[in-house]
């Protein structure tokens, strides 16, 4: 009895102290691996799938970049034209020779002070040294390569520039001084233009990247903002470029008609189109970092309101009459009124004074 019972017992033992098969091994290991692999292949596509939206994402802010930067830009295109007409001498201002009796300089009268009379409305009726001055003023600017003339108002009026398809400079006020006291204005003259570029050897690798290809550049001047010249691009003190997009096979800008409701690439097919901007149309065509070709096309207009100023010298309106006729009768009552007081003092005071009163 006794032995028997070692007996079962011994091989309960046995059973229960057996390990895996080499069969049960292999196909736990494999089960195992596959695991691995998943996990491994999930975490490099998670890694290459947030490295090429990143890249993505980066060359989607540069194209945003750059138009933001040119909408900036052009939102502030400045122009007196926008408010005002040209100035001619039929429509300069009225205020006699400046800093003599007809002048608003609040002097004496002085023949050799001269002060530009403060405009007071269109017409005629102005002295030789006003006359001599805006003649003076209207020939400075005529005779300058960025701006064709001033306002009735004596503002210079800018002269936009495109001698090109992919070039554009104008005059904006967009600019902010960086540094407390720069020697700048926020007046400014902004290119906007392509330039040569030294591809990277990662562009150079690529077999889908053109060899031709080129960077869009703004070039930036506030220093003197009313000089007489175009902007400079190998004057690297007075002009700053930045590079806004690389990779760039074509530029063009077109230009909104407003009379004839149609774009236009020149400026000089427009109607006062050197002065006045409406709208501009950017058409670009560049490369993105993975060798695909992109295209975008995206339209800018100012902040100014569309409304064309008319020129009102040789209208009168009630207004202006009644201020007219205001102002002489004051004139000429005042004149009266002055005689009459003074010669009644003139009475009065004599006898006083020892004067004449006994030859009356």
């Amino acid at each position: 009895m006794s032995a028997s019972n070692s007996t079962s017992v011994s091989k309960e033992t046995l059973v229960s102290e057996r390990g895996f098969t080499l069969l049960e091994i292999l196909i736990a290991i494999t089960i195992l691996a596959l695991i691995s692999l998943a996990v491994v292949s999930i975490t490099e596509n998670a890694a290459l799938t947030k490295e090429r939206t990143t890249e993505v994402n980066e060359n989607n802010l540069q194209i945003e970049t750059a138009m933001n930067r040119f909408e900036w830009d052009l939102s502030q295109v400045y122009s007196p034209l926008y408010f005002s007409t040209l100035m001619s001498m039929n429509n300069a201002p009225v205020g006699g020779n400046p800093g003599g009796a007809g002048g608003n300089s609040g002097t004496d009268g002085d023949a050799n002070d001269i002060v530009p009379p403060a405009p007071t409305g269109p017409g005629a009726g102005m002295g030789p040294l006003a006359q001599q001055y805006f003649e003076q003023l209207i020939q400075r600017f005529e005779r300058n390569e960025h701006f064709m003339g001033v306002s009735k108002e004596g503002f210079p009026v800018p002269r936009f520039y495109a001698p090109e398809k992919s070039v554009f400079e104008f005059f904006t006020t967009s600019n902010r001084r960086k540094v407390e006291n720069q020697k700048q204005s926020h007046f400014a003259w902004v290119r906007y233009a392509l330039a040569e570029q030294t591809q990277t050897e990662e562009e150079e690798k690529n077999p889908e990247m053109p060899k031709s290809l080129k960077s869009l550049v703004r070039y930036f001047s506030a220093e003197d903002p009313y000089s007489e010249k175009r902007i400079n691009i190998e004057d690297l003190d007075r002009v700053k470029g930045a590079v806004l997009l690389r990779n760039v096979e074509k530029l063009e800008f077109q230009f909104w008609d407003l009379q004839r409701r149609k774009w236009e690439t020149s400026l000089r097919a427009i109607q006062n189109g050197e002065s006045i901007i409406r709208g501009v149309k950017v058409l670009i065509t560049w490369y993105d970092s993975f060798g695909a070709q992109r295209s975008a096309s995206r339209i800018f207009r100012t902040h100014w309101p569309l409304v064309a100023p008319q020129d009102q010298s040789g209208q009168t309106t009630g207004a202006q009459a009644g201020m007219q006729a205001g102002a002489q009768a004051g004139i000429q009552s005042g004149a009266q009124a002055g005689v009459q007081s003074g010669a009644q003092a003139g009475f009065q005071g004599g006898p006083l004074q020892g004067g004449v009163s006994n030859g009356f």
